[in-house]
């Protein structure tokens, strides 16, 4: 299907306007359903890039004299190529062409076999550029299948593409074993239309026992394992579920005892949106040691309460009165998180431009409030110092080059314009963290319907696509002759300026207070942090956190390790 940049009829739903294209080499998502068509990128991992099946099988098998000339430029060792060893690459008789200059790997050739005869040679020229040498197609057997013809083991595994498949063989079998090693196979045809190669070949499927299927980790995957539903013998269809995207993920991150455990537990399929008991132990394994996001070291109180920082998949909401230093706590959570977080992060800040707010992280990580200095060319003079610029460098970007996060710059639109924009540091940056500075300003205006569909948006977004999103939110005004937010008032969830869905749609609830008119230039610098709701903990403190603001650096203390640190401070 054809599809226009920006606004589209869904192909998925009903939706007249609901599904956003971002152009070839970006994909697409549906706002309504949330159905989601794959990037050129993610297309190239699934192996599916510039291959058309029905071109490819009306071509002529390899003849002897070609797959002669591609032996003898090639070698059947792997070169450590996303981590496999050789044994595992060259049980699957595959080959490396190098590059005659350097020796460097620059293609990878998977043999495809057609009732045990090499008719093709499907070709990664690296890092992701798919060809195919000679005749192949949904006729073709399947990847490792030649090798475990006659396999009277009662298991075999099902991956997601041939790279997969070598990393689970890796993983699941020693070189050496006197066993009957298990087997691993996967389509030649890409994982979205495995079902029609594997149609043609049920009659071997049905020798085993236990077909396990561990397709990639993502929407594609997991749409892709409904289908075999209808296709695999049934009640021989299992799934096994592993915590990284693929099979070559937990090999390049040395996690084969967990792959191991993972096969061995794997559970017989249920329907969609049914999870067994017998399921259920996975599951747990998996959620358990999912990381969680950390905060920053003057928040170990709050830590300690959210048991070692916030999970992934969860909105969280950070509240108080205007003026009380709920974006200063953002930005020291966002600066730990741009070093800390497992996962990438994307920050929409709707009070700062992008210079703006980079001068305020930026003065974050220096210790110096850079508006501070009051001439703008003594303020150049200072950004262009040597250690200055190597610190800043090391802000915006890690060892490698790459961005530590992501801004989003269009901010002045409307809703429906944030939704895509958001979409786009999840789609295409792959941001698993959002953090929206303030939540308020975008909702504020809105009938309260709009705006709890909005949380309801962002509920099926964790949902959907695995990501945590924290809101920073306004409180009420009190009624006057009440004791303020800014006098130190104490606030509950329903304080939260806007619709009820705002506090009953988030896991956790988190307010801040702090008396801007005491007496005490310490007290007026001293927030408290109250947290009614954690939903994954069950844990609530009317104080979860004492903070000291130092405005000289810019910079939040817990209040007990400041003063036990800087005692001289307490006299002034």
């Amino acid at each position: 299907m054809e599809f226009k940049l920006g606004k589209n009829p869904c192909p998925h739903c009903t939706s007249s306007d609901g599904f956003h294209f971002y152009g070839e080499g970006n994909g697409g998502f549906c706002f309504v359903c949330n159905h989601t068509v794959l990037s050129d990128e993610k297309k190239a991992e699934l192996g599916v890039e510039d291959i058309d099946i029905e071109e490819i099988m009306s071509r002529e098998p390899l003849t002897k004299e070609q797959i002669d000339v591609i032996k003898n430029n090639t070698s059947d060792e792997g070169y450590g190529c996303r981590g496999i060893p050789d044994y595992a690459y060259k049980a699957y008789y595959c080959r490396t062409e190098v590059d005659p200059t350097n020796g460097q790997p620059i293609a990878q050739y998977y043999p495809v076999f057609t009732d045990s005869v090499l008719t093709a040679f499907k070709v990664r020229r690296l890092p992701k550029d798919f060809h195919v040498k000679g005749k192949m197609g949904n006729e073709s057997d399947l990847f490792g299948q030649f090798r475990f013809k006659n396999s009277n083991n009662k298991k075999l595994l099902l991956t997601a593409g041939e790279v997969d498949a070598m990393s689970a063989y890796a993983m699941l079998n020693k070189p050496d074993s006197e066993y009957d090693h298990l087997p691993v196979v996967s389509a030649v045809v890409g994982e979205t239309g495995s079902w029609k190669q594997l149609k043609n070949h049920y009659e071997w499927l049905n020798r085993f026992e236990q077909i396990i299927v561990l397709y990639d980790n993502d929407e594609a995957g997991q749409d892709a394992v409904k289908k075999l539903v209808e296709i695999l013998p049934k009640g021989k269809m299992y799934v096994m579920s592993i915590d990284e995207k693929d099979a070559n993920d937990m090999l390049m991150k040395g996690k084969e005892k967990q792959f191991v455990n993972a096969f061995w537990r794997a559970r017989p399929y249920t329907p969609e949106g049914i999870v067994s008991s017998s399921e259920l132990m996975g599951k747990v394994m998996n959620h358990v040691q999912t990381k969680k996001i950390p905060l920053p070291p003057f928040m170990h109180g709050l830590e300690k309460l959210m048991a070692g920082g916030i999970p992934l998949g969860v909105i969280v909401n950070l509240g108080g009165a205007s003026g009380l230093g709920k974006s200063t706590i953002a930005e020291e959570i966002k600066y730990h998180w741009i070093f800390h977080s497992p996962y990438k992060i994307g920050i929409l800040t709707l009070e700062s431009d992008s210079g703006a707010y980079g001068t305020k992280i930026l003065s974050r990580h220096l210790n110096t409030k850079i508006e501070l200095i009051e001439d703008n060319d003594e303020k150049v003079k200072f950004l262009e110092q040597p250690d200055v610029v190597e610190k800043a460098n090391n802000l915006w970007t890690h060892e490698d080059g790459s961005p530590r996060f992501y801004l989003i710059e269009e901010r002045d639109g409307g809703l429906v314009s944030i939704k895509e924009q958001i979409m786009k540091l999840i789609v295409q940056c792959d941001c698993q963290v959002i953090i929206i500075d303030p939540t308020t300003d975008l909702i504020d205006s809105l009938p309260n319907e709009e705006a709890a569909a909005f949380m309801s948006w962002q509920k099926g977004l964790v949902k959907s696509h695995k990501v945590t999103v924290m809101n920073i939110l306004h409180t009420r005004k009190t009624p006057q002759g009440q004791k303020q937010g800014s006098q130190g008032a104490t606030l509950s969830e329903e304080d939260f300026q806007g619709t009820s869905s705002l506090y009953k749609s988030a896991a956790a609830n988190i307010l801040i207070s702090r008396n801007k008119e005491a007496e005490s230039e310490i007290e007026r610098n001293t927030m408290y942090l109250k947290i009614p709701k954690c939903r994954w903990t069950g844990n609530t403190a009317p104080v979860a956190g004492k903070y000291y603001y130092c405005n000289k650096q810019h910079t939040l203390y817990d209040f007990d390790d400041y003063f036990r640190d800087n005692p001289e401070s307490i006299a002034f």
